[in-house]
């Protein structure tokens, strides 16, 4: 191994060691998506931070077997900054800077919205099913997401708390209110594959820094729930952080998403999704039209005479139930209700105390 690919390396095992983890995997797809990312020397000194931001001080402290002062060390860091691979915290009463590792996902793959390249959309496809499993919590039982259904699939008969209520998660943004194009969207893009649906502009982001590096467009609080009225016409899933106070969420289509793409071709995929509802058909109702089975994102639905839900790859989402022109699909409560961990320092709290158990 050369030393350049054992820096890499190690920044592998680093990155792993954190809530989210970045595993290895057998075909090295991992390591291409951190060249994708990272330059040798970023790769370097992102070994030397940690999950939680921490001082200019500490990480000089840290790095002084590099031989490198501490204005070229902060230099390095802002650049890596702007690049958007690590993360920064401002002191608000201090004004002192900290910096932070940041995941891969969610995180330095988000953040490269509107500046990937085709060899990290490359790097990250091939590394994607082997990293979904991490993402989505096989070992935690925890994921970063949530699945709620859309407005139209929700009747009375439902128990909706407000964290499964993308209305209720809108209403109570404590702003801004921002729109990001999908980056799932623009890395298939590159790849040579165009998504289905003619709407780009599909992340809720309550996020400053998003703004702050030109990452989303600021919006108003009814544009906000007219791209989130879109999103469930066309048939959209509405993934917010798996939260009770989630500020935002993801809009994401079957063929894209990086998450539904791939989940969808693993081994029961529900079981991984935090998700209340299922979708159950009425078979005297279904008239086996087919309009379910091409419109679900989860390729849950096979038609033969009526439509058949594989409850094991169905997450609730609702789209088959807004879709159907005979009304036949209903969204049903699961009996064991997830409750969402508070906001997004209990989230990590809790897959740390898991993964350490």
């Amino acid at each position: 191994m050369t030393q350049e690919d054992q820096i890499y390396r190690n920044l592998q095992l680093h990155l792993d060691s954190m809530p989210i983890g970045f595993p290895a995997s057998e075909s090295g797809a991992d390591i291409k998506v951190l060249k994708a990312f990272f330059k040798p020397d970023e790769a370097l000194l992102a070994t030397y931070l940690e999950y939680n931001p921490i001082s200019l001080k500490r990480i000089y402290s840290r790095t002084k077997n590099l031989g490198m002062p501490l204005e070229e060390i902060k230099l390095k860091l802002d650049l890596m900054v702007q690049k958007r691979i690590i993360d920064e915290y401002i002191n608000p009463k201090t004004n002192e800077k900290s910096y932070g590792n940041l995941p891969y996902a969610i995180g330095f793959f988000e953040t490269h919205v509107n500046r990937l390249t085709k060899d990290m959309a490359e790097a990250s496809e091939e590394y994607a099913l082997h990293f979904m499993k991490e993402f989505l919590g096989e070992k935690t039982g925890i994921p970063q997401m949530r699945t709620v259904p859309i407005n139209a699939a929700i009747t009375h008969e439902n128990e909706i708390m407000s964290y499964d209520n993308a209305r209720e998660i809108l209403e109570n943004v404590v702003g801004p209110y921002a729109v990001a194009p999908c980056v799932c969207v623009q890395s298939r893009e590159l790849l040579g594959k165009n998504c289905k649906h003619d709407m780009i502009e599909r992340c809720m982001v309550n996020s400053q820094t998003y703004l702050d590096h030109g990452d989303a467009r600021k919006i108003s609080k009814s544009e906000a729930f007219e791209i989130l009225q879109k999103a469930e016409e066309i048939g959209l899933v509405i993934q917010p952080g798996n939260t009770k106070d989630a500020g935002g969420f993801c809009l994401c289509c079957g063929c894209c998403c990086g998450i539904l793409s791939h989940a969808k071709l693993l081994e029961k995929p529900a079981q991984l999704f935090a998700t209340n509802y299922f979708s159950e058909v009425n078979e005297e109702e279904c008239t086996g039209c087919r309009t379910c089975e091409e419109v679900c994102p989860m390729d849950a639905i096979i038609v033969n005479e009526i439509s058949h839900i594989n409850k094991e790859q169905c997450i609730g989402c609702g789209v088959c139930v807004s879709k159907c022109p005979s009304e036949a699909i209903q969204l049903r409560d699961k009996e064991e209700k997830i409750i969402p961990p508070k906001n997004g320092v209990d989230l990590i709290a809790k897959i740390t105390q898991k993964k350490m158990s």
